[in-house]
Formats: C-alpha cells, structure tokens, sequence
C-alpha cells in the first residue's frame, strides 16, 4: 500500500547505460574484443574495439551534416541525402568500407537534379575550375572503386574494400554536401 505513506521504490538505475540518441545499434561484431569504460560519475559508458577499432572521425564532418538538416530548399527535400550521409557516417565508424564506397556513389546520383543536371558528371563539367577538380575526383576516383565492387563477380579469391580506397574523398565529399547546402 504506497498510498499510506509507505516510501515509493526509488527507480532502479540501469547496470549499463547507453546513450539514447534514437539511432539503431548493432550489436557488436564477432571476433572482436570490447572494452567498457565505467565512468565513476554515473554518465553513459563508452565502448571501443581493439584491435582493429574503427576512425575516431566520422566521414562527414558532424557540423556539415547539422547544417545539411538544417537547410530548407524549395524545391527539394533532403531527407534521403541526410539519411545517406548519416548511413555513411555509420558505416564509416564501424569500418564497413564497402558500405561506404556504395554509399559515396549512390550520393552522386542523387544530388545532380541540385545543380540542373542530370548526372554527376555534368555537375562536374559546369563547376567553375576549383570545384571542377574536387567534384571530378568524386566522379574519376570514387565511382570506379564503388562500380568496381559492386560490379564484379564473385572468384576464388576476394578483397574488400579498406579505410585507404574510401578516405581520401572525405574532403570532396564534404565540398559537395556544402554545395548542396549552399543551393537551398
């Protein structure tokens, strides 16, 4: 009976917290060993993965997604592209570089009507000269890697992608999601 001035259970606090960002996590992967960090403050735990621990960095600099969410176009909506550029931001931080590559081209594809085309290579040819050589390394350098793997069949021996055949267009990457954001 709590009504007769019997004290009420205080809540129970969780053994293990995580941060309630709304975001789906995956359980971790097998053959991989996890470290939890117990902060003596009662804050959310941190988990990271040794040996091989996915970049510190996610791929799209969270500053330039926060202002891709935030930007209002008139004529398109761009809630696909945030949910690309947030799969890619997931993908990247848990070392999935195929995710990422097929990620990367699948962007390409989807921005052009942004800029009055219809494919990512005539945004590349209408860009004034600076960004011409940023946004022909995206078309010349990344979508070959991602066509690649996508692309090829299966052999007797196979390799996949690694952080060094998809890093290199994070700058580029970021350029263009700022183009984006500077057409809304």
């Amino acid at each position: 009976m709590l009504g007769g001035g019997e004290a009420q259970p205080a809540a129970r606090k969780p053994d293990i917290a995580f941060p309630q960002d709304g975001r789906f996590h995956r359980p971790p992967q097998q053959g991989r060993q996890y470290h939890l960090a117990l902060p003596a403050d009662g804050s959310d735990i941190r988990v990271s993965a040794t040996p091989n621990s996915p970049p510190a960095s996610p791929f799209l600099e969270p500053s330039v997604l926060a202002a891709l969410r935030n930007a209002k176009s008139q004529q398109f909506d761009y809630a696909k592209l945030i949910r690309l550029c947030e799969e890619l931001n997931d993908a990247y931080g848990r070392a999935n570089y195929l995710s990422c590559a097929l990620l990367i081209r699948a962007v390409m594809n989807h921005v052009p009507p942004v800029f009055g085309c219809q494919t990512f290579a005539q945004v590349t040819a209408q860009c004034g000269k600076s960004l011409k050589a940023v946004f022909e390394r995206l078309e010349d350098s990344a979508r070959p890697i991602a066509d690649l793997h996508t692309h090829a069949l299966i052999r007797a021996k196979e390799s996949v992608p690694t952080k060094h055949q998809v890093e290199p267009y994070k700058a580029s990457f970021e350029l263009l999601m700022q183009e984006v954001i500077a057409r809304a």
